[in-house]
């Protein structure tokens, strides 16, 4: 791992700086107006902390090591993709914020990108038992995946009877950069409806196009 990483290399720091950085982001994220990390971050810090704990004892084995790496590199993807959404460019983090939560500061001297003015339309694949795949296009495109200026889109979607009267409904929230966006359910959840749309958001800036369409899915 490159030393100009901002990410600690060895896994002792990583761990101490992830904890923080998560309580950190929880107990500010409303403030900056950005998703909750319960959905997102948290689920794979749990994962990487009992990972990590395992492997603390000394009668640890290879395959204990190897699930921890493997946390460990589940973790810090998600991490750069949500740091990088939502706190390294964010106008409303402030540089004392990302001091604080040990991150960089980049200082932007090139021209602003235009905020996305289409809409993404969702493409959900259920062929998947127990799993929404979630692909997407640009609604003024025949070719799935995102447009060259954005940097990714964000779907807010919940499991709810009948259809929603307003986004705000939509309780959760996911970040992609790479389709598909994967929504796992358990079998108990087989035949609700989920509902789902999205929005494209653009490199830098964190500038957010408008919403498109809700769409409606059954899980399979």
């Amino acid at each position: 791992m490159p030393s100009s990483d901002y990410i600690p290399s060895a896994d002792p720091s990583f761990y101490e700086w992830v904890k923080f950085l998560l309580a950190y982001i929880l107990q500010n994220f409303s403030k900056w107006n950005i998703p909750s990390p319960e959905t997102t971050l948290v689920p794979l810090v749990t994962a990487f902390e009992a990972a990590y704990t395992t492997c603390q004892n000394p009668n640890k084995g290879k395959v204990d090591t190897q699930k921890k790496n493997e946390a460990r590199k589940n973790l810090e993807k998600e991490l750069r993709v949500y740091n990088k959404a939502y706190l390294l460019y964010n106008p409303v983090v402030s540089d004392g914020d990302r001091t604080a939560m040990g991150l960089p500061i980049y200082k932007e001297s090139r021209s602003p990108i235009q905020k996305p003015e289409t809409a993404p339309q969702l493409l959900p694949n259920i062929a998947t038992r127990r799993v929404i795949k979630v692909y997407y296009k640009d609604e003024k495109s025949a070719r799935r995946g995102k447009p060259a200026h954005v940097k990714g889109i964000e779907v807010k979607w919940a499991k709810l009877k009948e259809a929603p009267k307003d986004i705000a409904d939509l309780v959760n929230s996911a970040f992609d950069t790479s389709p598909p966006l994967v929504l796992e359910f358990q079998e108990h959840e087989r035949g609700e409806k989920v509902f789902m749309c999205g929005r494209w958001e653009i490199q830098r800036e964190g500038e957010k196009g408008p919403w498109g369409d809700i769409v409606e899915v059954i899980i399979s």
